[in-house]
């Protein structure tokens, strides 16, 4: 993991289904090549009222805003992460250690490589994701 993984939201973007998939595999929000389309227009990542593109979303004075706080909920109930309190933990510790918790945090210990967020099973060896939600029935 790099400080380019973190996109500017708080969502770590070598955690993402894009990034870790093998076909058409995505290079990550802040750097330029292959992503999908919805990430090359995303509003969050080109909000006027942030520095650059760049920039965290935390350093924004609106922050969190709208658009943050929405997607924050899709990402705390679907994929039990958030990104709100992944920009406050940097803030509070800095991006070196939220990338080493990260990668504590989501390693598949069958194999060593990282859960995928987006998925109930690891994408390298298919053992289970314990962070993945549980269906709400």
């Amino acid at each position: 993991m790099n400080h380019l993984s973190m996109a500017p939201c708080g969502v770590n973007c070598e955690l993402c289904l894009g990034m870790q998939r093998e076909k058409n595999r995505c290079v990550g929000c802040l750097q330029s090549g292959n992503k999908p389309y919805h990430c090359t227009i995303c509003s969050i990542k080109f909000c006027p009222a942030k520095e650059s593109t760049t920039s965290l979303c935390m350093d924004c004075i609106k922050f969190p805003c709208q658009k943050i706080r929405k997607l924050n909920m899709r990402y705390s109930s679907k994929y039990g992460e958030s990104p709100i309190e992944n920009l406050k933990t940097i803030k509070q510790v800095g991006l070196d250690e939220i990338i080493k918790r990260d990668k504590a945090k989501w390693e598949c210990p069958r194999c060593g490589g990282l859960f995928c967020v987006h998925r109930e099973n690891c994408l390298n060896c298919g053992e289970k994701n314990p962070r993945f939600p549980k269906p709400l029935h």
